[in-house]
Formats: C-alpha cells, structure tokens, sequence
C-alpha cells in the first residue's frame, strides 16, 4: 500500500484516472499495466475506502491480475531534511534467470542499427526476453536494466514496435546512475538508447528519467506539470545531484523534449544548466550518432550554450526574433479588482517585499493574494510563518478564506462543515507545505530557508516561497553591519528566486515610526522604514505597502521594477471581511493616486 499526499496522487502514481474521487466510490476502468487486452475491457475495479482517505483495486484479467491501492498520509508537515521520496509502494524487480537473458544477433543487430555497438550493450546489461504487451501479447522485447548502488531495482521493456513498460512500482531512479563517478558533469538525455548513444560516443556521466518527457508542452503553472511524477528520481538523487557543477540538457528537439528541459532547468538550477542543441535533422543523441557518427555529438556537445542568467547574457542569434514571436512575461492578479487596477504581480521569478504597520494587515492580505494565486494561477508554497502557531491554524485561516465562511463555529453566521473542511484539506495538501522549526536548538536560519525549499522544489515543484516575518530568522550576522547583512540576504534571495523561478514574499515589519507632529497621524511605511536601510528598496524587485488607517484598507506600490507591474506611487483602497478574511473593492470605488 502506498502513502501520499491525496488521493489525487495516488491515482496518478498508478496511473489510474476515475471519473470521481468521493468517499465509497466504486468504478470500473481500463487496468495501466495490461491495457485491458486487446478488447481495452474495463477489467480493473477500484473501490474508494468510505472515509476517503485511501483506496484499493484489482484487475481481474487472468494474464494480469494486478493488485495495489494507497492511503493518504494524515499529517501535513514541515519537510524532513534528505529524506528519499521513496513511496511505501516501490519494490525490487524479481531479475530474469539467467538462460532467460538472450543476448543474440537479433538483440546486437537492433543495437546496430542505431551506431551501438556490442561493447556498449554488454556494459548497459541489456538483453532481449519474451514479455506480455498490452497490444499484441506477449512478445520479444529489449530489456533495459535500472541499477542503483549495484542493485537492480527496475527493467524497461521496449517492443519491436516501439511499446513501453516497465516493472511495477519502481524505485524512482535515474538509469546509468550508479556510472556518476565525479559530480563535475552530467548529461540529461530522453531515453535508454540516447544514454548508450553517448556511452558509444565516449560521454560515460550521461541519464535519463525512467518516464522520459511529458506527453505535451504545458503551462508553468499547470498542476499537472508541478506535480509530475516523473520527476521522482531527483529526489531519490538528490544528494549526487547538488553536488553537480553543469549539467547539459541534451534531450529530443521536439514540444515535448523542450517541456522536459525548461522545468529540468526550474527545479536543478540554470546557473548549472547549459543547453545542448542536435544537428539539422537529428531528433536526439541517437539520430545523431547514426546519421553522423561520434564526432557529431562530441561538437554539438562542445557547442552547448549556457541557460541564460541575469547578469551574463549573449545575443545569439534569432534571439530578438523568439521574443518578439514568444509570450510576452506572465503577471498575475491580486484578488480584489481594485488592487488589480494598480498592480499586476510577476510570475517569472522575483524578489516581492510587503511592509506596513504592525496589525494593519499585511499578513492577512498577502494571505488572501496566496489562496487567491492558489486557485487562479495554479501556484504553490511553501510557507514559513513562526509566529502563526500551531501551523494548523494558519492553514485553517487559508481554508476560510477559500470557501468564504468562518472555520470555528460561530452564533451570527453558518460556519464551514466538516465535508466542506475535508475537502478544502485536500485541495491545500497539493498546494501548499508549512516550514516549521520546532527543535529548542535548532534555529531556523536564511540557509535553513533556502535548503528546504530547494527540496520542495526538487519534490512539489513549489512556485512561492513565503516568509512571513522577516525578524523571525534567526540572522547571523557576524562582522557585518546591519545594512551590509540585509544587503547580501536579499541579494542571495533576488538570485534564488530568478535562477529557479519562484517568487520570495517577504513580509518585513517598519521601524518604530512617529507622526509628523505630537497627536497627527502615522504616513504610511516605506520600503526605507524597514530595518536595514535602503537595501529593501533597491533589492526588491516588487515593494508593497498595506495601510490601514480608518478601518479601510490601503495598498500602495512604492516600488516596481517593470512598468508592467504597475506604477509606483500609486494606491487602492479594499475593505476586509474580518469573519472570511477576504478583501473585495469598496462600494463605488473608483481609484486614487497619491
């Protein structure tokens, strides 16, 4: 039985897609191991446990007769530090006796026809056997042994006419793995043949992902590529992999092999990526090796281009003519049509600061933006926020503002019900982890920040990082001045941020600040008020205040780096439903400038 998250992952661990994913369903579907046979019968019946939190299934095709089913994990939990994202589920491959290990001239000769020679065969462990297909049955395949630290944890299985499958719930594991001997330099490739293709070549240090590369190009934000489980491995590495120093990404040249190195890029680092581009006609490292022969790949690999980074860029050529034919930057919205009018929010990767005076509601408002950004951009975070304890709460507080109405019980109005909250838990478990820093002597520093959410990105494929406050990391200082230690912060911060893509929130208190006169009132924060001088203002890339001086709430940019995102100087004017803690534009409002 495997664990999860939701049930949503465990079907799509499995492969299996039901039409409903309610307590005590039953359904018939077609079986993803044995395809339902040639008729594609609905030969599998999967059974949803009646408090929906796991579920079994069965195939009762006599050639199959798989058996499985998961359970949700319960608990929703700061990520363990180097913990391997192996599921419960994954198992060891039973290895083929040895006399069914054919090693002929049919298996050589197919070998052959793609530039790969015996030698290379031989080294990769690779045969031919007899095995069942979904579309014909049972038939010869060749045989594509995963190993990792010498054991044989999965076999790909590939049929003359080009069908895939491959063991049961394997290890999730990279093949050629265990041949990364020194982290300098590792080539990605897409598929089996590609990395023997580069063994054939001379490039030993070469990989690929057991699942190769999705179907189709999707959107960054799309849930379906965040949560793609193919992607798996780079956490059963993850160690072997930091360690990296440049990676080239040499996969195919079509739609989908460029989805698979734009988000291989995300979650790696492009500080570390450097792009490898085939030959004029040539798909990948195999076309290449039998059109051209070894020389070729030794040139398209000594042409490789870095990913470019801010700061070091080159104009290639085509360059302008891409962007001017690309999508221009995403920017997404706020939640509320007023702050709308004022303010778009980047997509792409920035450093975004949010201040203002202590209980005039910056939290709650960029709470508000978190779940709004959840729902309508697909985007995920992780949180860290230590002064909302237990964490549970500050999930609870999301929940009410998805759904509009109060999570405890309340006498003046309905409150949500124990379905509506079970599944609005479901929806934030794929959405959204908590950072949580529990140990007396364990204090949750910059580094600490950023190294967990480097695992969620290798993992969850995390969009958002959140800190809210800034004054809650235990900072250290040391011999730097307190400007100079903000200034390198969020220098290391704006460059996370725009090397992965995610955005970093920060939520930063102002210095004590005084009314202009005894008994006037309080202007509202700068970016210059927060402790540390004028680091914030000139490191963010997006800065906000939220001012709530007479019950309405202000939001004022004082600093966008693009004028796309908005002008500075400009504000809006929400009011807060203190019972579903969601912003809405006030009656009649029209906008204001300041």
């Amino acid at each position: 039985m495997s664990a999860a998250h939701s049930l949503a992952e465990i079907f799509a661990e499995h492969g299996l897609r039901p039409r409903s994913q309610a307590a005590g369903h039953t359904e018939k579907l077609v079986c993803p191991c044995c395809g339902g046979g040639r008729s594609r019968e609905n030969s599998l019946s999967l059974s949803i446990d009646t408090d929906g939190m796991g579920a079994v299934w069965k195939c009762h095709r006599g050639h199959c007769g798989w058996t499985d089913g998961g359970r949700i994990q319960t608990e929703l939990r700061t990520l363990p530090a180097r913990r391997s994202p192996v599921s419960l589920a994954s198992q060891k491959p039973e290895p083929h006796p040895v006399e069914e290990q054919v090693r002929d001239e049919r298996l050589y000769g197919w070998f052959e026809a793609r530039g790969i020679g015996q030698e290379t065969v031989d080294a990769f462990r690779c045969y031919g056997a007899s095995h069942w297909f979904a579309n014909g049955g049972q038939q010869w395949a060749v045989v594509f042994p995963y190993y990792h630290r010498g054991e044989l944890v999965n076999r790909k299985f590939r049929s003359a006419d080009k069908q895939m499958m491959q063991d049961r719930a394997p290890i999730p594991t990279l093949f050629n793995i265990d041949a990364i001997e020194s982290p300098d330099e590792v080539i990605w490739v897409e598929g089996e043949p590609d990395v023997m293709a580069l063994h054939e070549a001379g490039f030993r240090q070469a990989v690929t992902l057991k699942d190769g590369a999705p179907d189709r190009l999707r959107a960054e934000n799309d849930p379906a590529r965040l949560a793609d489980k193919r992607f798996a491995a780079l956490g059963t590495h993850e160690d072997l992999l930091s360690k990296v120093k440049k990676f080239y990404l040499a996969g195919d040249m079509d739609e989908p092999g460029q989805a698979l190195r734009e988000e291989l890029a995300r979650r790696l680092g492009k500080h570390r990526c450097w792009i490898v581009t085939w030959p004029e006609g040539c798909k990948d490292a195999g076309d290449t090796l039998a059109r051209h022969g070894a020389e070729a790949i030794h040139a398209a690999i000594a042409a490789a281009t870095p990913i470019p980074i801010d700061g070091i860029q080159f104009l290639g050529t085509g360059t302008l003519l891409k962007l001017r034919h690309g999508h221009p930057p995403e920017v997404l919205t706020t939640g509320a049509g007023a702050t709308d009018q004022i303010l778009a929010l980047p997509g792409e990767g920035r450093l975004i600061v949010v201040t203002g005076i202590p209980n005039h509601g910056k939290s709650s408002w960029v709470m508000f933006v978190k779940v709004h950004l959840m729902a309508k951009h697909n985007r995920r975070f992780v949180v860290f926020s230590p002064e909302m304890q237990p964490w549970e709460s500050y999930v609870a507080q999301c929940v009410q503002i998805r759904s509009g109405k109060p999570f405890w019980p309340r006498p003046d109005c309905a409150s949500m019900s124990d379905q509506e909250i079970s599944e609005a838990e479901e929806w934030f478990r794929e959405r959204m982890i908590m950072l949580v820093c529990d140990a007396e002597d364990d204090a949750p520093t910059l580094d600490w920040l950023l190294e967990r959410t480097r695992i969620a990105l290798l993992r969850h494929g995390i969009t958002d990082l959140l800190i809210d406050p800034w004054n809650e990391i235990e900072h250290q200082q040391g011999n730097l001045t307190e400007t100079q230690y903000v200034g390198r912060c969020l220098q290391r911060l704006r460059s996370f941020a725009l090397r992965h893509g995610v955005n970093v929130w920060i939520v930063a208190h102002p210095t004590k600040l005084q009314p202009e006169k005894p008994g006037g009132k309080v202007n509202p924060p700068g970016m210059y008020d927060i402790n540390g001088g004028a680091n914030w203002a000139n490191k963010a890339d997006l800065g906000i205040t939220v001012h709530t001086p007479k019950g309405i709430t202000e939001i004022h940019l004082n600093k966008a780096r693009f004028r796309r995102w908005g002008r500075r100087g400009v504000k809006a004017e929400l009011e807060f439903n203190n019972v579903s803690g969601r912003y809405s534009t006030p009656t009649g409002y029209c906008g204001d400038d300041e």
